[in-house]
């Protein structure tokens, strides 16, 4: 693969991280509205942030280390 599509692949990955984990923090708040804690809702919690971390740190890096058109 050339080099823009492994950025874009790259890039692409990094948005759907930073969405399943938008998502599951929401999730956990739904669900804390309706149940009790337990440990299930610390492991969505943990890894809906790891998630979103994930996301955002790759796209921080992606920009800083300009791999893409800055027109982006």
């Amino acid at each position: 693969m050339e080099r823009e599509q492994v950025v874009f692949v790259a890039k692409l990955v990094a948005y759907l991280l930073m969405i399943v984990g938008i998502t599951m923090l929401f999730a956990v708040i739904m669900y804390l509205m309706t149940a009790p804690e337990n440990l299930v809702v610390i492991v969505w919690v943990i890894v809906g942030a790891l998630m979103l971390g994930i996301g955002a740190t790759g796209i921080k890096y992606i920009r800083k280390l300009k791999l893409t058109d800055p027109r982006y």
